[in-house]
């Protein structure tokens, strides 16, 4: 089995491949948009958002989770810009709720619309700012109750605090003499 440094150098060499073709796909937009300077400026507008953390996972390997607008396809060697951000995300767990923070700086909270799945498992966030849309699904923990959710957007932050349903007991309890 690699130990954590082995496993932690591999992970880096990855990502500087990565880092280099993300430079270079900048470079292209950039000779790109100044070829296109002509156009109105709402078609030579594009956002890079980009960010990663870093955590050890229960088996002690590094797990690394990516946010932002610019995709790694694993088919190819090539990463993709799109218009779409994938905001950071946190999911926490309580006795009773749980509690999703989204990082979605750069819209109005009457641009922000939440979802809630059928069968209260899945969290879905969109916005569409003017110059910004992101797009989320979370996987919760819990099957949630979404008539008892409350959200607040402060200062960029989405925060999404759900109460959990509670489990439902089979029949009556009956007890023992």
């Amino acid at each position: 089995m690699p130990s954590f440094f082995e496993e932690f150098d591999r992970f880096l060499r990855r990502w500087q491949k990565f880092f280099e073709e993300f430079e270079r796909q900048i470079e292209e937009d950039v000779r790109r948009m100044m070829s296109v300077a002509a156009e109105p400026e709402s078609r030579r507008r594009r956002y890079y958002y980009y960010g990663f953390e870093i955590t050890i996972g229960p088996d002690g390997r590094p797990v690394v989770r990516e946010f932002g607008n610019i995709r790694r396809r694993p088919d190819v060697e090539r990463i993709e810009v799109v218009d779409e951000i994938d905001p950071l995300a946190d999911v926490v767990e309580e006795d009773d709720k749980v509690k999703v923070v989204l990082d979605m700086p750069g819209v109005d909270k009457d641009e922000i619309k939440i979802y809630v799945s059928e069968d209260g498992r899945t969290l879905t966030v969109d916005a569409r700012g003017k110059d910004r849309k992101y797009h989320k699904e979370v996987r919760l923990p819990a099957a949630v109750d979404p008539q008892k959710a409350k959200a607040t957007y402060r200062n960029g932050v989405l925060t999404v605090e759900l109460e959990k349903v509670e489990k439902k007991r089979r029949g009556f309890e009956i007890k023992i003499e």
